[in-house]
């Protein structure tokens, strides 16, 4: 047909900027793609077809787009002219070139334009081919006409090995000036990675809401925030009346404030007045809808100079790119993106893009630039200036260069390191120590530690030091670890060695090992050096003098992290802070090192360290502290592990001192008085002390808030409480000789943590004012066998005083309580706990009481019940918390019932509970099974217990089914794997409510006791799978005869055709048998239908319908023969929780009348009930394999209900 022209006699109205024309098996993925997302980018409307398959003839739709363009770009490739919807679309393009004065241009993608004009090579064939499909000689002298002309249009070609991405990104400057007539930027030409940045800052500008809005971009120097914002303003700033971009390190104030007035204004100004260029400002920016870009700020002057929320008007936004984040919340920015690192394949494709000027390197250069990236990080300027300066260079000179990064002033790391220093340089004095500090030997410590030893020093550093470096994007803070870019750590070690290039001892700084160990062996400090951490390559001994530190006099810090010294200290500097010897103890020497290598301290016969705050010295030969007794400003003394230690002096003369650790000092007797009187003191630790006899008898420790006796087995006596010590949160006193704790614990009224187990000689005195205490969540204290029992306890709130100790009110925060493996032969105390409304966790495996009180149930939060080990326990209360996820009752030998299980259960061990017989067994599969059939509350349930077959109702088994139903069941590397596949067969509103799984096992050695178990679940409908995973573990639990674990899995009611099931184990008990059961539920029932046959209502027996396929019997058959191989007599005589049904007439003749000859047979089992009950009941059991009742008993339904009986439901 021919192709018509819309007629306008109105001026062009523009729906899209450009139309993108194009053969589709040539270039859609490749160049046009590339062109497409460049101009989208920058905010260009662009019409593309995304339709892979066209038709003879272009559509009207398609015929409009193109009118509605105001700029055509024709992609003419090799195969352009072979389509004649191509050729159409040409044609109609250049008629709007000359009646709509649009514009055209033709990008000749790896063709010559001569073939076009002319019809020769590839065009030529496809010209050849048009004339033998089409007979119309005018359309083809038309499309010849078409091409002539188009090839004659200045455009641009694309030759084979030039770089696309410079022809992309001329053509997108040409439209966006030359055409468009938009304010354009120039902005990178690879911006790999900025898509995801430019379209999460453009959402938070939200540049069609009314609101002003204002959006900080936030990164490191050089991480690309000036890319970021240049690319948003090329992509929207045509939509605001007025638009600047103002880079704040070009020109002053007055010469800032001016370019704003003209660039939003449109005229110039210049204006000489700082206040009046202000109000003029406000005035410009209230009146317009404009967008502005305050690029690198770093001063909040410049921005209540240049802008102010307050003057914008509707729909204005303003972007401001800083490093400095604490500068964006003082001006109250709440909408910040950070610009973060590339990630590594992004990395490598810019490096590429700018070394090769293609995507990807070539396999030879692979490994090298692996190398830069790694060196680089994900820093966009390092790999553009790293790229830039390898470009054209052989694989030697990329590896010289790469083996050099040291070389700071060579490049391109000098380049590199020069745009760092910026972040340095806006820095003041204190916090470019700081910065130095932390490049040079704080880079990945904790923040709280750093920070204590950076507030030591005498420059008096800020408290909130470490937040400005992360707000100047300098550092981070992640895990409490204080990171940094390689960079920027290079950078600063740089600055130092800038000090003294050749001699180490003139610095400020020392971390290389070889520099400390000159310095200090040949005495070459000097006082310009402020700060010592060495970590060794490995093991070594550094032999010191008397001599070494003495021309040292401004050293504040000193750090060993592995080394070992030799030799006497006799002096060490007045200014020193920090002392600290870590990660080496003196087990790891030989015994002649020991002998000639032993670090000593005579500290009287020195200087005096009053500014000393922590001395960290574990493992050490210390045997007396002298010279520790008056340093004022201690804080912290840390001397773990030296074992020739034997005594703690008076210490009232630190009265500073807030940590004290003397973990494993194991000749360590006695401890002076004065310990327990110090205010400041927050940790107090004598773990593994095993020689500790006499502890301070007092405490009044104020601020304390950990206390460890842990291990001290020769501490019999605890020392008493004074009032004022309220701060204890932490107390563990686990493996010691205490016998008793005194009343006055009660005044430990913040206590959260009660460690005391393995107490041996602890009996149960006064633990009523540890049950007492209001604040205490965690008690732990198994393994007290001398506990036995705690006496009588009052129900009631008791108020009173015993001794001046006032009896604190009861607890009702504690959460977990371990009082396993204590002799324990009552129970009672758990009467008064119930205050206890908190309570979630109890442990009381392994002792003597043969039942639980009912007040158990009582415990309303209780989540987690462990009784494991109980031999003598017989009986549990009928009702169990309603909250209990999790009972463990493994070796309860003796245990004959099991109660009432809750609904929310999901975990049970019964391991070798041999005393429950085998009808309590079958009442509990049928509780279990029916457990959770209310709503399926949890995911999954799991319960182990003593037993050889898996429930008799089960349908699928690896035993019994035939091929089509498992596919495989073998056994691998000690492991097991069995696969099922399940036919659903589900009816209309019916879904999989879950599926039940069962296994036995058969018991292993100790060391194959734990176990995982995974089963995964694909439910396939219509081709497509939905997948779930759950993972079944053992507890380690020795098993003296098989086993049976049962697993019940919530599948959220899924629909599908076919349920897949895989379960697979890698270690643990060998799996005999296992088997699988699915739970079907219709969506209009009140109540689910039962999982499978149910063994409570009467004779039922298990159908396999593959069997009965192939005996041929008919498919309303709910009764197979006596000789069926599933078929299972249920015991009438085991209980359930279930109410029975009275058994019915078998056949349907019975009921109706109606016999068809067919039938060999045929039953049904009614359920009858009242009128005045409102749940629906489904006829009988339901076979698992698509089987359903015949008849539903509904009141509604009252004709169906006739059919069967009367109205009072008898047959």
């Amino acid at each position: 047909m021919a192709i018509q022209l819309a007629s306008s006699s109105l001026p062009p109205s523009w729906t899209y900027d450009v139309f993108l024309s194009f053969r589709g098996e040539d270039t859609r993925f490749t160049f046009t793609d590339h062109l497409y997302e460049a101009l989208n980018r920058n905010g260009i409307d662009t019409f593309i077809d995304r339709h892979l398959k066209r038709g003879e003839e272009i559509s009207p739709a398609f015929l409009k787009a193109i009118e509605e363009s105001r700029v055509s770009v024709i992609v003419i490739s090799e195969n352009y002219a072979s389509s004649r919807w191509c050729l159409d679309e040409l044609v109609h393009i250049l008629e709007c070139r000359r009646s709509r004065q649009q514009i055209v241009w033709p990008v000749f993608y790896k063709v010559d334009p001569s073939h076009v004009r002319n019809q020769t090579s590839r065009f030529a064939d496809a010209f050849t081919g048009h004339e033998c499909k089409y007979k119309d000689e005018e359309k083809i002298l038309l499309w010849r006409s078409a091409l002539k002309e188009v090839a004659n249009l200045s455009g641009h070609t694309v030759k084979e090995e030039e770089y696309e991405a410079t022809f992309i990104s001329q053509i997108v400057n040409e439209i966006l000036v030359l055409v468009l007539q938009r304010p354009h930027l120039n902005v990178a030409k690879y911006q790999v990675g900025m898509e995801s940045c430019v379209e999460k800052v453009k959402e938070l500008l939200d540049v069609g809401g009314n609101d002003p809005c204002v959006v900080g971009i936030w990164g490191a120097s050089g991480i690309g925030k000036t890319e970021v914002a240049k690319t948003v303003y090329n992509a929207i700033a045509y939509k605001f009346e007025g638009s600047c971009f103002l880079a704040m390190q070009y020109g002053g104030l007055l010469q800032l404030q001016n370019t704003l007035l003209s660039e939003i204004g449109g005229s110039e100004w210049k204006v000489v007045n700082p206040h009046r260029a202000n109000s003029l400002i406000e005035k410009l920016l209230r009146r317009k809808k404009i967008l502005l870009i305050l690029d690198d700020v770093d001063e909040l002057e410049q921005l209540n100079n240049l802008v102010q929320v307050e003057w914008l008007g509707e729909g204005s936004r303003v972007i401001i790119t800083t490093k400095d984040r604490g500068l964006l919340n003082s001006y109250d920015v709440e909408l910040i993106y950070e610009v973060q690192k590339l990630e590594d394949n992004k990395a490598l494709e810019l490096l590429s893009w700018k070394a090769f000027g293609k995507k990807e390197p070539s396999d030879d250069y692979l490994g090298l630039a692996q190398s830069a990236i790694a060196y680089a990080q994900g820093h966009p300027l390092a790999l553009n200036l790293i790229g830039s300066y390898l470009r054209n260079k052989s694989i030697d000179r990329w590896q010289a260069i790469l083996d050099n990064y040291d070389s700071y002033d060579r490049e391109p790391y000098g380049g590199i390191q020069k745009i760092l220093r910026k972040s340095y340089d806006t820095l003041d004095y204190v916090m470019q120590q700081v910065f130095l500090d932390i490049a040079c030997f704080f880079k990945g410590e904790r923040k709280d530690y750093v920070l204590q030893i950076l507030r030591s020093s005498k420059l008096n550093v800020p408290q909130d030091c470490i937040d400005v470096l992360v707000e100047k994007a300098i550092i981070t803070v992640e895990d409490n670890s204080i990171l940094m870019h390689d960079l920027l750590e290079k950078m600063g070690k740089r600055i130092v060695r800038e000090e003294s290039p050749i001699e180490p001892g003139e610095r400020s700084r020392l971390w290389h090992h070889e520099d400390v160990y000159h310095v200090l062996t040949e005495n070459r400090g000097t006082k310009k050096i402020k700060g010592i951490v060495v970590k060794l390559p490995k093991l070594d001994v550094i032999p010191l003098n008397a001599k070494s530190f003495f021309k040292m006099v401004n050293l504040e810090i000193f750090i060993s992290r592995n080394a070992h010294f030799s030799g006497c200290i006799e002096y060490l500097p007045d200014d020193l802070r920090w002392i600290e010897f870590g990660g080496v103890k003196l087990q790891d020497w030989g015994s002649n090192i020991l002998q000639k290598h032993i670090l000593t301290f005579n500290l009287q016969s020195n200087c005096h360290l009053r500014h000393l705050v922590a001395f960290i010295m574990p493992n050490s030969g210390i045997k007396q502290l002298k010279g520790f007794e008056n340093l004022a400003m201690l804080t912290s003394l840390n001397l773990s592990g030296s074992e020739f230690l034997e005594k703690i002096p008076n210490l009232s003369g630190n009265p500073n001192l807030r940590e004290l650790i003397l973990d494993k000092c194991e000749r360590l007797v006695e401890v002076d008085d004065s310990v327990g009187f110090l205010d400041k003191l927050v940790t107090l630790s004598f773990d593994g002390c095993s020689r500790l006899k006499r502890f301070a008898t007092r405490l009044g420790l104020r601020s304390l808030q950990s206390l460890v006796l842990q291990g001290c087995t020769r501490l019999e006596s605890f020392p008493e409480i004074e009032p004022e010590m309220e701060s204890l949160g932490y107390l563990d006193i686990n493996d010691s000789g205490i016998r008793e704790l005194p009343s006055s614990i009660a005044y430990l009224t913040r206590l959260v943590h009660l460690r005391a187990r393995y107490c041996k000689n602890l009996t149960s005195t006064s633990l009523r004012h540890i049950f007492g205490l209001q604040h205490l969540s965690y008690i732990e204290m198994d393994e007290c066998p001398k506990l036995v029992t705690f006496g009588k306890f009052s129900t009631h709130l008791d108020t009173s005083h015993d001794n001046g100790i006032p009896l604190a009110l009861p607890n009702v925060g504690c959460t977990y309580l371990d009082l396993s493996g204590c002799n324990l032969s009552e129970t009672d105390f758990l009467v008064p706990l119930l205050w206890w409304s908190k309570l979630e966790c109890v442990h009381l495996d392994r002792n003597n009481f043969v039942s639980l009180p009912e007040c158990i149930s009582k415990f309303v939060n209780l989540k987690r019940l462990y009784l494991s080990g109980c031999k003598r326990l017989r009986e549990i209360p009928h009702a169990l918390p309603p909250n209990l996820s999790k009972l463990s009752l493994d070796d309860c030998t003796s245990l004959e019932k099991i109660p009432k299980l809750p609904s929310r259960l999901r975990h049970m061990q019964l391991a070798n509970c041999f005393g429950l017989s085998g009808d309590e067994v079958a009442k509990l599969e049928n509780n279990l099974l029916n457990l959770n059939q209310e709503s399926l509350l949890c995911s999954q349930l799991q319960v182990m217990y003593p037993g050889n077959e898996i429930p008799k109702r089960f349908s699928y088994t690896s035993k019994h089914l035939t091929a089509n139903r498992i596919e495989s069941g073998r056994e691998y590397n000690g492991g097991s794997e069995f696969s099922f596949e399940i036919p659903l067969n589900l009816q209309e509103r019916e879904t999989l409510l879950g599926l039940a799984f069962s296994c036995v096992f058969q018991p292993l050695p100790l060391e194959l006791r734990r176990y995982w178990l995974f089963v995964e679940i694909n439910i396939l409908c219509g081709g497509r799978a939905d997948y779930k995973e759950f993972q079944w573990f053992g507890n380690g639990m020795e098993l003296e005869t098989d086993h049976v674990g049962l697993m019940l899995v919530d599948l959220e009611k899924k629909r599908g055709d076919i349920c897949k099931v895989k379960v697979h184990k890698r270690t643990g008990p060998r799996i005999k048998i296992c088997g699988m059961h699915p739970l079907f539920r219709k969506e209009d029932e009140r109540l689910p239908l039962s999982l499978g046959p149910m063994s409570s209502l009467g004779s039922t027996d298990i159908v396999d319908d593959e069997y009965d396929r192939q005996q041929q019997w008919p498919s309303l058959s709910l009764n197979p023969a006596d000789d069926h191989p599933k078929r299972t007599q249920i015991d009438h005589n085991v209980p359930s929780d279930i109410e029975e049904e009275q058994e019915q007439p078998s056949t349907i003749s019975d009921l109706l009348g109606v016999w068809d000859a067919r039938f060999k047979s045929c039953g049904v089992h009614p359920l009858l009930r009242k009128e005045d009950e409102w749940l629906p009941l489904s006829l009988g059991p339901t076979s698992s394999l698509g089987k359903r009742p015949l008849v539903h008993l509904d009141p509604q339904i009252s004709s169906r209900r006739n059919m069967i009986g009367n109205d009072n439901g008898v047959l």
